[in-house]
Formats: structure tokens, sequence, C-alpha cells
């Protein structure tokens, strides 16, 4: 009996493709990004920021470039994590040094200024972690609808390197139309939103992406 219930279980199993699971997530991560841009350019533009407002200058080279690493280190993470063997530490790792290093080299640049308060909190602090959130939001979404068909050996983990692509991807977009030209501000309140948006995806990934 036990045979023939094995024999009819795996009689309908087809061989998946090679990187099933890379492309899959690769898909979702291009739809949520078109969405993130569209959507973030809607948003921002409503609530009255210009497109490239510090286009070009030093400051935003450096946001665009820190942002990215962050998005980069998570597109690393989510396929190893997304697998139910998948143990992966030097991505998550390389996201808490720079971190340290954003703060490190914030509090310098603070410091030269006399620790004035605007180098901190700018124009914008209370409103920019949220509006990076929400532009992320896409993204996250995107990847945590591709997860759903894994099975991750920690959900949380997945989730929250899926929070971390999106985070740093909507920092990114988020950055061309944000004005703030000091790099404690970028250190302290984009890490935040980027922060916030990878525990958002560890928080959904622990509910959805159980298996």
């Amino acid at each position: 009996m036990t045979n023939d219930l094995i024999d009819r279980l795996a009689s309908d199993l087809k061989p998946t493709p090679p990187r099933a699971m890379e492309r899959r997530l690769a898909f979702a991560f291009t739809i949520g990004l078109i969405m993130a841009c569209i959507g973030g350019a809607i948003l921002l533009t409503a609530i009255g920021r210009p497109f490239g407002a510090a286009f070009g200058s030093p400051m935003f080279w450096v946001k665009a470039g820190y942002t990215l690493a962050f998005g980069m280190l998570g597109l690393a993470a989510t396929p190893v994590l997304a697998r139910p063997d998948g143990r992966i530490i030097w991505p998550l790792a390389g996201a808490a040094l720079l971190v340290v290093l954003a703060l490190s080299l914030g509090t310098i640049s603070w410091m030269a200024d006399d620790w004035a308060r605007p180098a901190l909190m700018g124009g914008t602090a209370m409103v920019c972690p949220w509006l990076i959130t929400l532009t992320g939001a896409p993204i996250l979404c995107a990847l945590l609808a591709a997860l759903r068909t894994a099975a991750p050996r920690s959900a949380t983990l997945a989730g929250f390197a899926a929070g971390l692509v999106a985070g740093g991807f909507g920092a990114w977009a988020y950055a061309f139309y944000c004005g703030e030209t000091g790099l404690m501000f970028m250190a302290v309140w984009y890490t935040l939103g980027i922060l916030m948006t990878a525990l958002l995806g560890a928080i959904l990934g622990r509910l959805l992406l159980r298996w």
C-alpha cells in the first residue's frame, strides 16, 4: 500500500527547470521596480517633490551608491534564503557594515558642521523614511508573492532579505526626488527607511511564507 501511494504521488511530478526560482524572483523584482518607479513618481510629484532635485551633485551619487548597495546585497541573499537549505550570512553582515560606515562618516561630517541641527534633520527628516518605505512597497509585494511559491528555511530571514531589496531600491528611486545634501541626513534617515522596509518584510515574511 505504501509503495502504491508513493508511486501515485510521484506519477505526476515534472522536473523543475534550472534556476527557476532565480528567474521567478528576477521577474517579480523587475515588475516591482517598474511599479515602484511609476508609483513613486506619481506620489512624490503629487506632494511637490521635483524630479532631479539634487541630481548630478556629489551627494546624489553618494546616496545612489549607498542605497543600491543595500538593494544588491538583498538581491544576493534572497534566492539563497528562498530555499529549504538556504543559509547565508555575508550579505546581511555587509548591510550592517554599510550602516556602521555611513553613520561613522556621517558623524564626522556632522562634527565638522559643529553638530548643526539642519545637517541632521534637513527639512524632510520626519517624512523621508516613510516615503522610502512607500516607494519600495511594490517591490516588496512582488517579491513576497514570488517567495510564496518557495520553501524558505527561515520565512523571517527570507522576508527580511526581500525587504532589504525593496528598501534599497525604494530609497534609490526616492533619491531622485530628494533635495537633501547632508551626509548625516542620509546616514540616519535613509538608513532608517531601508531598515523599516526590511523589518516590514521580515514581519510579512513570517506571516506569509511559513510552510
